[in-house]
């Protein structure tokens, strides 16, 4: 019978593992729970696919992501290994035919979502099927003391009841002890096996600048033809700063959540197939995409925790060449952050006055609005209600996770109305014939499904025919909302809202330890965000490992604070470094910049002046006889 790493050579074609991925793949076929802390690009999926493979039969992999179970599907179709994704959109027959290929085919791997999972008829299928390995990706999402934590994967202990055989794997890149031991509990893990790695990764410099002019920093600081991911916080900022650094003579490209299926395809794409070198995201980018040779990542905005940090940051260096992780930042913005994060966190009595008005918002009585959904246009909204906006959206986030609502910011490409008046009042209101009832009477004339769906709606086409401005009509569609005849939705930003449970005055009093508890973590988070980019004595390594509990954390030596302390080398010393860092391989520039704390530029120059090194393919290599120049 072939061995895990027979399979891996088959597969994967690499000869050996990584630590620890041999030792928790002879853990799971010893029938073992697991709970496995490894960073990010230390290749955690080919734990769970080698043994599913070893083990045989169907392994079932829980993903919190459409995006991350897409990729991970088409990579093991790619390598010929049976896969099935149940992703959203699955009507019922596909699914029963999908779940049928599951038990009676050769498909070696289930991919669906916690939300599937609490199906009844998928819950009865799977029980009927020889599950032999379960893993459990982004697992920390169970805890509530997770930086990411789902309602949805507290429903996850099921699994125990359904398959009591099967062993348990659950992987994640951050996690405190307290979090991997209610990963355990929440999961129903008895006696499992944890392994825990170092959260520092040894190829990556971690810095903080602060700067003024992060953007003409940024354009210094990109190494030319390397690939590099910088992370900003809105959209907005995205496309702008891409467009930019493009003036500037970078190849860029931009991604965020409200794109089009289609342009975010495109953009992935071109940045993967390297036509374009930059991209400009916000952090709806990065989860499963597995680009090795990401030299540099950039945050302009500070990020929401160090964990959310740590994933980010770890997207460099997968093919463990030095890169390097940076945060630029304007002392502007440790003010800012300081009072808009650190002192403007929503407490309980903001979050029940959010609850109220959107319920308000929707006229929806009490005991009422359980399954509920529509669009809403998040700032006329708190404008109207008078809340402030980064507060608000802390509070939707927090009634996200007590599972209260779901919602998701995306755009919206075109305007839509729908008609809600009563009729006799409409008719009344056209009766009078002035420019808002000629507006109503052309979109009631023009649209025979207005009153029962949100409708398309040309605007150009509509101020045409009543010879009216854009501004105008927008104007007036609006008044005709304010005058409840119809909904009218901009093109434009917009949350689209699900209630999960109908409304109740006393709900989140129910919801108040742990709302609080959820408050108090993230406090606990954007300080150590803020001790971390503040603070210049302690090894940045060494700084992110004791958060993560890590008592033995060495120093780097490579990051900004290490690099500061060392005595910078003479020029004959710099180039004596140099010489020996090419002695076995060619190496970019921004990798041999990553063992001095000087600019190294010059002496780059003169030893290629001088022939003992050249340039080639984007990297520096010794001249052969080199000694002899």
């Amino acid at each position: 019978m072939a061995l895990p790493k027979d399979i891996l050579k088959q597969y994967w074609g690499y000869e050996a593992f990584r630590p620890p991925q041999e030792e928790i793949i002879n853990t799971i076929l010893q029938q073992k729970d697991v709970v496995a802390v490894l960073p990010t690009g230390s290749g955690k999926s080919v734990i769970y696919q080698v043994a599913g493979l070893y083990l045989g039969g169907l392994t079932l992999v829980i993903s919190p992501l459409i995006a991350l179970m897409e990729d991970q599907h088409k990579a093991l179709l790619a390598r010929g290994i049976k896969s099935i994704a149940l992703t959203g959109g699955i009507s019922y027959s596909d699914l029963q035919r999908l779940l049928d290929n599951a038990q009676y085919g050769q498909t070696r791997f289930l991919f669906m979502s916690p939300e599937r999972l609490q199906d009844n008829f998928v819950q009865k299928r799977l029980s009927q099927i020889p599950v032999k390995l379960i893993a459990i990706d982004e697992a920390h999402c169970i805890s509530e003391w997770g930086h990411d934590f789902r309602p949805s994967y507290t429903q996850l202990h099921i699994l125990k009841n359904l398959l009591p055989q099967t062993p348990v794997l659950a992987l994640t890149a951050t996690a405190k002890n307290r979090v991997i031991k209610d990963i355990a509990q929440q999961l129903q893990l008895k006696q499992s096996a944890v392994f825990k790695s170092s959260i520092s990764r040894d190829n990556i410099a971690y810095k903080v600048i602060q700067t003024e002019q992060q953007l003409n920093t940024l354009a210094h600081l990109l190494q030319p033809n390397q690939t590099a991911i910088v992370y900003v916080k809105t959209r907005k900022k995205t496309y702008q700063y891409a467009q930019y650094m493009a003036q500037k003579g970078f190849k860029t490209a931009y991604f965020h959540g409200g794109m089009a299926l289609e342009d975010k395809q495109q953009a992935l794409n071109d940045w993967l197939q390297n036509r374009t070198q930059v991209m400009f995201a916000t952090t709806a980018f990065g989860m499963g995409i597995n680009k090795p040779d990401v030299r540099q990542v950039f945050h302009l905005d500070l990020p929401a925790s160090l964990e959310n940090y740590v994933q980010e940051s770890g997207r460099a260096g997968r093919d463990e060449q030095m890169s390097e992780a940076v945060i630029l930042v304007a002392p502007h913005d440790l003010k800012y952050f300081e009072a808009n994060y650190l002192n403007q966190l929503p407490d309980l009595d903001f979050i029940q006055r959010v609850y109220r008005s959107l319920f308000n918002h929707f006229s929806i009585a009490e005991h009422q609005g359980e399954g509920f959904e529509a669009n809403l246009n998040f700032v006329a909204f708190c404008k109207t209600f008078q809340l402030d906006l980064v507060k608000t959206l802390q509070a939707f986030q927090i009634l996200e996770s007590e599972g209260i609502l779901k919602f998701k910011q995306t755009r919206q490409y075109y305007d839509t109305v729908k008609v809600i008046g009563d009729p006799m009042a409409i008719r009344q209101y056209i009766k009078r014939q002035g420019i808002g009832a000629s507006v109503l009477d052309h979109l009631i004339r023009s649209h025979t499904d207005i009153f029962y769906i949100d409708t398309k709606i040309y605007l150009k086409q509509i101020a045409q025919d009543l010879e009216l401005s854009i501004p105008d009509l927008k104007d007036l569609l609006t008044n005709l909302s304010k005058r409840d005849f119809v909904t009218y939705q901009p093109a434009g930003e917009i949350f689209k809202i699900r209630f999960l449970e109908p409304r109740n005055q006393h709900l989140l009093q129910k919801h108040s330890h742990s709302i609080d508890q959820r408050l108090t973590l993230k406090r606990e988070q954007l300080k150590e965000v803020y001790r971390y980019v503040t603070q210049n004595k302690l090894c940045r390594h060494q700084f992110l490992g004791r958060y993560f509990e890590e008592t033995d954390a060495p120093r780097c030596g490579i990051c900004d604070v290490c690099l500061s302390k060392k005595t910078p080398l003479s020029d004959q010393e710099t180039a004596a470094k140099i010489l020996e860092l090419l002695a076995d391989n060619c190496l970019p520039a921004i990798t041999l910049k990553g063992y001095f704390n000087h600019d190294i530029t010059k002496h780059l120059n003169k030893l290629v002046e001088l022939n003992k090194i050249h340039f080639k393919h984007f990297k520096y290599c010794l001249t052969k006889n080199h000694k002899d120049v």
